[in-house]
């Protein structure tokens, strides 16, 4: 499944710093030892002297908003990336990347630590003004407590058409009810609230009614996701950005993009039933060619004719079940259908070859 390159990039602008006195953390998060490339490689050496979840998480945020620069000439440019270590090994090549290479970093550094994160995307407000622009961020779960992370805003800032280097520590850990003021998820699951902010609400920062009763367990909603094939993630996704009110033109660009994706990964899994079914189906030709084999190289007698007739008979279950999962398969997809309906043509092909030698066993008795 492939996924949207997410770039919006922080403006000018700096909230309050998160309280707690991490200097010391900080300090020895400046910098790891060059011969460390990878994810695990680095989350490792960053933490491997801290015991909370809290001051792992911590390091990890340091050092990639340290150490990692906006890549303004990606800024406004579009693309697709198929796997999230894709922009791991991009940044961490190249030192730059945009907020999906920042989120999937951030990300791959938590998971190389066990600690629980998620990738979100959505889009943003910035200095009051709504930026109707993919963005892309982090959560972390600790305690149970699930708290909001923006590493490329922690990383600096965009002025006069430069990147400049400036740590922002009111990007770090962050508490769902103050984040949504700035971050609206394409998906309302990751506001992670039981009364989710609708994207009129947001859009219009009007947020009076964010009190209002709600049966939303966007818990229960995240835990499920895990165990989810692709395709019924996809199709979730699509009925909570639905149920989320009136939609903006981003959003409805996200439900084509997610539609598009959704008939990609029908697809996969209708070509996985057709080759099982030709799989089958060649098992049976493969019995039905060893009966010939038989028939060829045997003198059929009385004695031989219940063999070489459990040959045909399993032949014809193998043909029989290629065939019903070949009546399963419903796709749109031109090139597929054609395949299908070659297939069943060689199907009743096989019956015909296969009742044409039962007659011939039967004669022989």
């Amino acid at each position: 499944m492939k996924r949207f390159l997410l770039l919006s990039l922080y403006l000018l602008a700096f909230g309050t710093a998160y309280c707690t006195d991490y200097s010391k953390i900080d300090k020895q998060s400046e910098t790891v030892p060059s011969n460390l490339k990878t994810p695990k490689e680095i989350a490792r050496y960053l933490t491997h002297k801290l015991s909370s979840p809290t001051d792992k998480v911590r390091a990890i945020y340091y050092w990639i908003t340290h150490n990692i620069s906006y890549d303004i000439a990606k800024l406004n440019k579009t693309g697709f990336y198929s796997d999230n270590s894709d922009l791991v090994n991009e940044v961490l090549a190249r030192r730059k990347g945009v907020c999906s290479n920042y989120s999937a970093l951030f990300k791959a550094c938590c998971d190389a630590v066990g600690i629980e994160s998620y990738i979100i995307d959505g889009y943003i407000r910035q200095n009051g003004k709504l930026i109707l622009v993919g963005h892309s961020w982090n959560a972390v779960k600790i305690g149970g407590q699930f708290y909001n992370i923006d590493a490329t805003w922690g990383a600096g800032y965009l002025a006069n058409g430069k990147f400049v280097q400036h740590f922002n520590d009111a990007e770090f850990m962050i508490l769902p009810p103050e984040f949504i003021k700035t971050h609206m998820p394409f998906d309302p699951v990751w506001q992670f609230s039981s009364n989710p902010v609708s994207y009129k609400e947001f859009d219009t920062n009007n947020f009076e009614n964010t009190e209002k009763s709600s049966f939303f367990n966007f818990s229960d909603s995240i835990k499920t996701i895990s165990t989810l094939n692709p395709l019924e993630k996809l199709k979730r996704e699509t009925v909570r950005i639905t149920q989320n009110g009136t939609r903006n033109k981003l959003l409805d660009e996200i439900l084509d993009y997610i539609s598009s994706n959704i008939a990609v990964e029908e697809l996969k899994q209708e070509t996985i039933k057709f080759n099982n079914a030709v799989d089958i189906f060649n098992e049976g030709v493969r019995t039905f060619n060893k009966y010939i084999s038989a028939v060829r190289s045997t003198k059929i007698v009385p004695a031989n004719l219940p063999q070489l007739t459990n040959m045909l008979n399993l032949a014809k279950q193998k043909n029989e079940k290629a065939l019903s999962l070949a009546l399963l398969i419903k796709t749109i997809n031109l090139q597929l259908n054609e395949k299908l309906n070659t297939f069943k043509k060689s199907i009743e092909k096989e019956f015909a070859n296969i009742e044409q030698e039962n007659s011939f066993l039967l004669s022989k008795k």
